[in-house]
């Protein structure tokens, strides 16, 4: 801003501030101001300040008029409003210290009135109270340029008149953190938008069990299809932190599509969009986050460490704000300020300087103090996501700051970070942590390890890709050929997941064997001989020993927990009839339960129950994966035939397994063409697994579909031939995704790794 000509304010100029922002302020208050205060006076044409330019005061205009211009990102210029006397500019400024958002210029010679932030913040410093009067008198226009940037964005461009005529109609809602916004099955008479804070929508299920089923944040909206339907909610919402938010009830919608039929045709279009994406993330619980407090487990976690490292690997993804207690302070300008009381009348300034930090900036990183404090509290009600940072091998017991009253009643989603030490082979010991705190993932981070913290990056802001490996036997020995492929590739893998065969590959990769390490295991057991013991078939045809001695091997006592990679895998509860995803435990008692083909090789039992093949009820797990990664990547590959070769069988309604012995042994006889009972148990399993697949398949970013129809299914002698046939079609696929979608930036908003 050019310079003005400022002189110290008449009586009478500082009484007309005093009664449009301040209210009854006491007579040493009143004093003090009107020491701080300036007369400023405009020509005509002259600029009082330009857009971007940093805001360090504010102006009462009290004669004239003056323009307020836009400057929009193509460079062109629109006027979008005039004012007139007793009119604010830059009235935030004065709390946050935000850029000028417009130009504005005297249309005619003006009088104003400044007060600059340095002389506000020396008034606040000796009389408090001035802060929350003034809160009070710009609340209104605060709570107005909010709602008017997220009105503008789902209802595209509209007058001022049809601005204020909705604004008008809309009701707004506080909600502290943790507070409940409506439950599922109540009457849906109304949508909300939500301006500031983050909200969480949960789901219970048949059993009871509670399912988060999403996150939405300023700009989105929640029970918009109740509202448009009439159908009872069909999720709980409840606020994870301070969340401001308006409300539409049912009869103001309706009037405003008939009296402004094209805004709310804008936001019809955006809300079907919401619920396309809704429906083709199937619900995702891995959401995204905006802003994290990151807590230490104990004092000796090096928090500012692992905070600075997290913050490097955000930037990635956009631009990232780190704010401890000592940088708050320098940022703000203040020494001592991150340690106000939240219920000191400075308090409120501190607040809308983070907000407006959270419109600047992608992500912001809150790094607590180690102890229960001031700024810790706010850390803790400014973030929409806790991550719990701790030392593995240390004590597991929860912090002080976990076990503190307030946590407690926070809704916050709350994760977990243990920091491993260098050269360590793989983690141990992580479910005694997971026991001792309720915590909706975790994470096995080494300090000095890049990789590590894009990995976490990536699943923070809803970037993770996952990888499904289906069963088929022999034929997912196709799996290995691909992981080789994603590695020349250099496209990172955070989840990892399977059924059957890909359980057994997808465990592997989890544990942290490359492509050449899961060849050599592979070789380790890819013969009959090495997997099959046959016995008197009453339970299954092979009697599992070897199987079983196999997968001990090869995964020995690792716990699923302990994991470099997060990994699944499926398996088939018979006595209950239902799906087992196994996320915990001993990793190769749950594969041996994902491998158990039925009457091939013998069932598990887990608690009393059976277990059996996962290809029984889900050989192709996408829809879990989509699950975990959310908006993230999800990448299929298919080792299971979508179609079988076609043979001539000749029998009658009969046969006799003697016959047929006596027909393959008697060599002047052919052998019969009759299907054996491993094909047809497989082919049964197939048609299921067939149906399955088809009907998740949209959930796939990439589906690998090998052509693996002429490898038999207990084929593992192949395996050199079929792990080619794997490497050659994940290349061919792969090629032609990241080509059109440009290395995959553009359409989940990028992957770094």
């Amino acid at each position: 801003m050019r310079e003005v000509d400022a002189q110290p304010a008449t009586t009478d100029l500082v009484a007309h501030i005093t009664s449009t922002l301040f209210g009854a302020l006491d007579e040493p208050t009143l004093r003090a101001l009107e020491t701080e205060l300036e007369s400023v006076h405009l020509a005509e044409g002259e600029i009082l300040c330009r857009q971007g330019e940093a805001g360090d005061s504010m102006y009462v205009l009290v004669h004239g008029r003056l323009s307020v211009t836009i400057q929009h990102p193509d460079g062109s210029r629109v006027v979008v409003g005039e004012l007139g006397p007793g009119d604010c500019v830059g009235e935030m400024a004065l709390l946050t210290g935000q850029a000028r958002a417009a130009t504005v210029q005297a249309l005619e010679d003006a009088e104003l009135v400044r007060l600059s932030r340095a002389g506000f913040d020396r008034i606040a410093e000796r009389h408090p109270q001035i802060i929350t009067e003034f809160a009070h008198a710009i609340s209104p226009r605060w709570r107005g340029a909010q709602l008017a940037g997220v009105l503008a964005n789902l209802c595209g461009e509209m007058d001022a008149a049809t601005f204020h005529d909705l604004q008008a109609r809309l009701e707004w809602r506080h909600l502290a953190a943790g507070e409940t916004l409506f439950r599922e099955g109540e009457p849906g008479d109304a949508m909300y938008i939500v301006v500031a804070g983050r909200l969480s929508f949960v789901v219970e299920d048949a059993g009871g069990d509670v399912l988060v089923r999403g996150e939405v944040g300023p700009g989105e909206v929640v029970g918009e299809f109740a509202l448009l339907t009439g159908e009872p909610r069909s999720a709980t919402v409840y606020a994870i932190r301070d969340t401001d938010l308006v409300r539409l009830s049912q009869p103001v919608f309706e009037d405003l599509v008939r009296q402004y039929p094209r805004v709310m045709l804008h936001l019809a279009r955006n809300i079907i969009k919401h619920g396309r994406q809704a429906i083709r993330a199937s619900a995702p619980t891995e959401v995204r986050a905006t802003t994290i407090a990151v807590v230490p487990t104990s004092r000796s976690v090096p928090l500012a460490d692992f905070a600075l490292r997290l913050v490097e690997a955000l930037t990635a993804f956009g631009p990232t704000l780190h704010l401890s207690g000592e940088r708050f302070d320098r940022c703000y300008g203040k020494a001592g300020a991150a340690q106000t009381a939240e219920d000191h009348p400075t308090s409120i300034a501190i607040t809308a300087w983070l907000s407006e930090r959270e419109t600047q900036y992608r992500y912001i990183v809150y790094e607590t103090d180690a102890t229960w404090s001031p700024w810790t509290r706010r850390c803790l009600r400014q973030a929409d996501r806790l991550l719990f940072v701790g030392e593995a091998g240390t004590d597991p017991a929860p912090g002080e700051i976990e076990v503190a009253g307030p946590l407690k009643a926070m809704g916050l989603r709350r994760e977990l970070v243990l920091l491993q030490p260098e050269g360590i082979e793989r983690p141990s010991g992580t479910a005694e942590w997971l026991a001792q705190r309720h915590v909706q993932a975790h994470y096995h981070v080494r300090l000095k390890v890049q990789a590590d913290f894009q990995h976490l990056a990536r699943r923070l802001t809803g970037r993770a890709v996952g990888l499904v490996l289906s069963g088929g036997g022999a034929r997912g020995m196709a799996h290995v050929g691909t992981i080789r492929a994603l590695e020349e590739a250099g496209l990172p893998i955070d989840f990892v997941g399977g059924t059957s065969i890909g359980a057994v590959i997808g465990a592997g990769y989890a544990m942290g064997w490359n492509y050449r390490e899961l060849v050599e295991r592979v070789r380790s057991f890819s013969s009959t001989r090495v997997l099959l013991d046959r016995t008197l078939p009453l339970v299954s045809l092979f009697a599992s020993k070897k199987l079983t001695q196999v997968l001990r091997t090869l995964f020995r006592e690792v716990q699923i927990e302990d994991l470099w990679r997060p990994y699944f895998c499926i398996s088939c509860n018979v006595t209950q009839g239902r799906e087992v995803v196994h996320r915990e435990g001993a990793l190769w008692k749950a594969v041996r339960a994902s491998v158990a083909i039925p009457g091939v090789f013998s069932p598990i039992l887990d608690d009393g129950d059976v277990l059996v093949d996962g290809g029984v009820i889900n050989n192709f797990p996408i829809d879990v994966m989509r699950d975990l990664c959310g908006n993230g990547i999800v990448i299929g590959v298919n080792a299971s035939p979508t179609r079988h070769r076609h043979r001539e069988y000749r029998f009658g309604p009969s046969i006799s397994g003697w016959w047929v012995l006596w027909r393959r042994l008697n060599p002047f006889t052919p052998a019969p063409p009759v299907p054996s009972i491993v094909g047809s148990l497989m082919r049964v399993l197939g048609v299921n697994s067939l149906y399955r697949e088809r009907a998740v398949r949209h959930l796939a970013d990439l589906l690998i579909q090998p052509s693996v129809e002429g490898v038999g299914i207990l084929e593992f002698d192949s395996y050199p031939e079929i792990i080619e046939i794997g490497y050659q079609a994940a290349r061919q696929a792969l090629a032609a995704w990241m080509s059109g979608m440009s290395m995959v930036e553009g359409t989940q908003g990028g992957i770094s790794s």
